[in-house]
């Protein structure tokens, strides 16, 4: 190390100034508190989860059903077995049916509030 005279407000100069480097072709969006709040509101669906398990537990019930009633003899009347599968698996396929819909609606007021900010007029910045 060279003992060089440190000129201290000089590095004190230079540690001061910050930089920001910005891409002027970049578009930046400001949005107000009424925005997020509704942004958050319909980003957080538990419709999607409710349409997920709903699916999740009608597609095995029906498959399950279809395996019964495929192995039924031809004499024998309906099984409590295949009442079941059937009932749940009904029930359950027309809630996804349902939490689908709702999940879809949901996410399109979604869209149509990022496509409002996205519409705001621009501002553009001064550059020097």
């Amino acid at each position: 190390m060279n003992n060089q005279e440190i000129n201290i407000q000089e590095i004190n100069k230079d540690l001061q100034e910050n930089y920001i480097h910005y891409n002027l072709n970049r578009v930046d969006y400001t949005i107000n508190n009424m925005e997020l709040d509704l942004i958050e509101k319909s980003g957080n669906s538990i419709w999607k989860d409710f349409f997920i398990a709903t699916l999740a537990l009608a597609i095995p019930s029906l498959i399950n059903a279809y395996h019964i009633y495929g192995n039924i003899p031809p004499e024998s009347n309906l099984t409590v077995e295949l009442f079941l599968n059937t009932l749940v698996g009904g029930i359950c396929f027309i809630l996804a049916i349902i939490c689908f819909i709702v999940w879809r609606n949901n996410r399109n007021s979604l869209k149509k509030i990022i496509n409002q900010i996205k519409a705001k007029p621009k501002y553009k910045l001064p550059v020097k």
